[in-house]
């Protein structure tokens, strides 16, 4: 049995004899991640792995705040990786769970008019975190955020037929006034 291989430092071909080879088995991920992904609102990548927020800045966390991802659900990784992003990942629960309570950005679209509000579910469709709900209130359908889920993307404002649905600091006076000024009028 001989292995040719190549090494890429020197740019030579490489050829040794061996008893035996033991080539490492493919991983592809769980046929349910997807069901998964879906129901967390965590992205998956074209490897159908789970995304991390930022591969060198946040490569534990995920675009939803509170959940991680560790070892072989982010793609195929060796034990002693598996174990770094464990601790890792432990460790960023455990620094949200210390502080007791959990700071949110005051960026969080709220129901400004119940009484616009139809119920339609627009914007529970448009919303992918999945804050908002349509919920029934004295006798009617209206949409409900939860404020904590809420990322302030803006995506319910805008499929919200009747202007029910807007988003704290981005009413379309306050974007038209920066667009104003950015034009210099």
């Amino acid at each position: 049995l001989v292995v040719r291989a190549e090494d890429t430092l020197s740019g030579r071909v490489l050829e040794e004899p061996f008893d035996m080879v033991v080539l490492s088995v493919g991983v592809r991920p769980p046929e349910d991640a997807k069901k998964l992904a879906e129901l967390l609102k965590v992205p998956l990548g074209p490897n159908g792995f789970f995304l991390e927020a930022h591969p060198k800045l946040r490569p534990v966390d995920t675009v939803v705040d509170g959940i991680f991802v560790a070892g072989c659900c982010q793609g195929p990784k060796d034990i002693v990786d598996t174990v770094a992003q464990a601790k890792a990942a432990a460790a960023s629960a455990m620094a949200l769970m210390g502080k007791g309570k959990l700071v949110i950005e005051p960026l969080y679209a709220v129901l400004v008019d119940e009484e616009r509000c139809r119920g339609c579910g627009r914007c529970e469709e448009a919303c992918e975190f999945g804050a908002i709900r349509v919920v029934e209130r004295g006798g009617r359908l209206v949409a409900q955020v939860n404020e904590a889920i809420c990322k302030g993307c803006g995506a319910c404002a805008v499929r919200c037929p009747t202007n029910a649905l807007r988003v704290k600091r981005f009413t379309s006076e306050q974007i038209m006034a920066q667009v104003l000024a950015a034009l210099g009028r």
